[in-house]
């Protein structure tokens, strides 16, 4: 269907050419975005990587209160958080279009 582009007046034979070019590679950009999109990251690696971090975590006060003694909670506090941090940007790029690539509206269009 995208070579039945009539030909026009308005239209040169490169500039009609170099649109299909154009046209076939946004649809195959398109097609592999919905790859990426429809992969799954199993759900027992994600548990997983949670629990394994949460277990260190929670076994790193004991390593570290012989060394620094009362700063253990604020030293434990902002190592968690980096990490909680690092876990949750990494759970977003699992799903980089987290649910927004809706390409059945750019096939209809």
């Amino acid at each position: 269907e995208i070579h039945s582009v009539p030909e026009q007046d308005n239209w040169t034979a490169r500039e009609r050419l170099t649109l299909l070019s154009k046209v076939e590679k946004l649809s195959g950009t398109i097609g592999a975005c919905e790859r990426i999109h429809q992969t799954v990251v199993p759900l027992n690696y994600a548990r997983h990587a949670l629990r394994s971090l949460t277990m260190w975590l929670l076994s790193l006060p004991f390593a570290l209160v012989k060394d620094t003694k009362l700063m253990t909670g604020p030293i434990l506090f902002v190592i968690s958080w980096m990490l909680f941090g690092v876990y949750e940007i990494g759970y977003s790029i699992e799903d980089p279009f987290q649910g927004t690539l809706r390409s059945s509206i750019l096939c209809d269009a």
